[in-house]
């Protein structure tokens, strides 16, 4: 935003003829160059690492700022001259060297973190609920019991325990919950059976009366789908 932002101040200032600290309009040109040509190979670089070490992930903001700085670059070159442009090639290499190493060496000295979980040897632990139970959440709890509704989850998946906390203490130990990795997890541990048999994907995920809800639930979206009615719907638990 930097950038865009001193490029767009430079090129008005340069339409009104009126730039900073007196440096001229061939100088101010100038400068307008070197900032596009940094954005232009910065982008190029984020680009190159997006599509070989980031594989897969799509970034649609990347791929429009590299657009934008690739036209601005080619905007404002066009407006230079064959002997300027080579007067200028100097100052293009400099700039393009200087952001290259400086993106380079930032990026090769950050330390690296495990690209997956595929990587990570992870020990079972446990988690406390500790909210407490509305009598909502406790005869929600058993009723989701009763129909046979489940709960999937993994020990290390934050929105579960948030799930949990929503019922409380005593109604989350009412659900029936299958967890998905009772002995940890590392490389080459094979999700359990009752887990695989469901299709489960991501956690945590309900399944109520044949129906596959994912992420975190409301308790009053929950009443609704397994067909629990109780004034109490609505309210805080």
């Amino acid at each position: 935003m930097v950038a865009y932002g001193t490029v767009a101040t430079l090129s008005l200032q340069l339409a009104e003829r009126k730039f900073p600290f007196e440096i001229g309009i061939s100088n101010g040109r100038l400068v307008l160059l070197g900032i596009s040509t940094s954005m232009a190979v910065a982008s190029a670089y984020f680009l190159y690492i997006l599509s070989t070490k980031l594989s897969g992930a799509s970034c649609s903001y990347c791929l429009v700022s590299a657009f934008l700085s690739f036209s601005l670059f080619f905007i404002i070159s066009k407006d230079f001259g064959f002997e300027e442009i080579q007067k200028a090639v100097v100052l293009q290499l400099c700039a393009a060297s200087l952001v290259f190493l400086t993106l380079n060496t930032a990026y090769t000295s950050s330390p690296s973190v495990p690209s997956s979980l595929a990587e990570v040897d992870l020990p079972y632990f446990t988690t406390e609920v500790t909210t407490q139970s509305s009598p909502f959440a406790v005869s929600l709890a058993r009723h989701l019991r009763s129909i046979g509704a489940k709960m999937y989850g993994a020990f290390w998946c934050s929105h579960c325990l948030e799930q949990k906390e929503m019922f409380g203490k005593e109604a989350a130990k009412l659900l029936d919950y299958a967890e998905c990795f009772p002995n940890g997890y590392k490389k080459g541990t094979k999700i359990e059976k009752a887990c695989a048999d469901a299709a489960i994907e991501g956690f945590p995920t309900w399944i109520i009366n044949g129906q596959v809800l994912s992420g975190e639930q409301e308790l009053a979206e929950l009443a609704r789908v397994s067909g629990f009615e109780s004034n109490e719907v609505g309210q805080p638990s």
